[in-house]
């Protein structure tokens, strides 16, 4: 259930415009959008956690289908762009091409290389007290994960 902080409903409703069965004929409706208006107040139903998700896809149905397409748009471009790559560094190598220029873009081959690493599983088995004093703790931000099925 979604509550606004502005208080009750000229209606007599105990909740926010969004969730309203009344709202598409309502004449005191508010027209924000209940994700930036910051008067909103998600609760939970007794611990219902369905009924949150309900609203919840119901509210985001639109951007829930829009971040799909992109997701599913996305992938496929990087497939491509994936492919045309291959291409391109199999006809620079059969050529001797290092670095090619032009207007449109400019294209560098990269011969592989090696690099080393530490594994840190290993060193933290081995040399747990090295491990630990070599360590840092940094903060990273909340995010969404999107995988399209």
């Amino acid at each position: 259930m979604i509550k606004c902080k502005n208080g009750e409903c000229p209606k007599g409703k105990d909740m926010c415009c969004f969730s309203c069965n009344e709202k598409e004929t309502c004449d005191e409706v508010c027209d924000m959008d209940v994700e930036t208006c910051g008067n909103a107040i998600h609760e939970d139903q007794e611990g219902d956690q369905d009924a949150a998700l309900v609203e919840f896809q119901q509210g985001q149905v639109t951007v829930l289908q829009s971040i799909a397409n992109v997701v599913t748009q996305k992938k496929l471009l990087e497939d491509q762009e994936k492919q045309l790559k291959e291409k391109l560094q199999k006809a620079m190598e059969v050529h001797g091409i290092k670095k090619f220029e032009s207007d449109i873009l400019n294209i560098t081959y990269v011969a592989a290389t090696t690099s080393t690493s530490i594994d840190s599983a290993k060193l933290k088995k081995k040399y747990p007290d090295i491990a630990e004093e070599c360590s840092k703790v940094s903060n990273k931000s909340a995010y969404v994960k999107v995988v399209v099925k």
